[in-house]
């Protein structure tokens, strides 16, 4: 079974994450309405034993016992990754892979590339560690960030740069949303440009969709 590992990062990757997580639950218990642990699942969920204390117990077949989304959640400021704590998707989340600030990166790239980036490096590296440890055979990174705004573009291209040094091998899928021409962030055209530059050096594969 190969697992793949969801990045989040800034507002609009954590309010899309989001969508996805919840779309993901619903189709899946489409079709599998026996609440079977099963490769399906398991490529983005952990099933984990919630009554061993600490980490909690991973259970690799069997009935689904609780899920846990194989997830990190990273913002620079706390609005959105709170809402999603408080929200109906709220225990799918592992709360020691969450990573927020809370001044923002003031819709500026080189603020989340270089200042945040610095600053959070450990952190971060630490929490993608500990969700690759989960994984019996880690596939891909799957990267969801915005393009205009300064934490998703400036941290987010920081990230795969990480990503790259660290695991090689691991494939690196970026979902990038691109700003509509009706975006009335001044600095969301410059963002997108300098992102564009390390996409296209650290990317295995860009998905790009136009906020639109």
């Amino acid at each position: 079974m190969t697992q793949s590992v969801v990045v989040q990062v800034g507002q609009c990757g954590n309010q899309i994450g989001c969508c996805f997580w919840d779309l993901a639950l619903r189709e899946h218990a489409a079709v599998n309405q026996k609440g079977i642990y099963d490769e399906a699942i398991s490529s983005f969920f952990r099933n984990v034993d919630t009554r061993v204390v600490g980490d909690g117990g991973s259970i690799s077949k069997g009935k689904i016992c609780s899920l846990k989304a194989r997830a990190v959640l990273i913002d620079m400021e706390e609005g959105v990754v709170n809402e999603i704590l408080q929200g109906p998707l709220r225990d799918v989340f592992d709360t020691k892979q969450l990573i927020t600030d809370i001044s923002g990166s003031g819709n500026n790239w080189a603020v989340g590339h270089r200042v945040f980036g610095s600053l959070y490096q450990d952190q971060i590296l630490e929490k993608l560690r500990k969700s690759a440890e989960h994984c019996d055979c880690l596939q891909c990174f799957f990267i969801i960030h915005s393009m205009g705004g300064g934490t998703g573009s400036g941290l987010g291209t920081f990230l795969l740069k990480m990503l790259e040094d660290e695991f090689p091998e691991v494939y690196r899928f970026v979902t990038s949303i691109y700003p509509s021409g009706e975006d009335d962030v001044i600095t969301s055209p410059y963002n997108s440009i300098l992102a564009m530059k390390e996409l296209n050096e650290h990317a295995d594969c860009v998905l790009p969709i136009d906020n639109q």
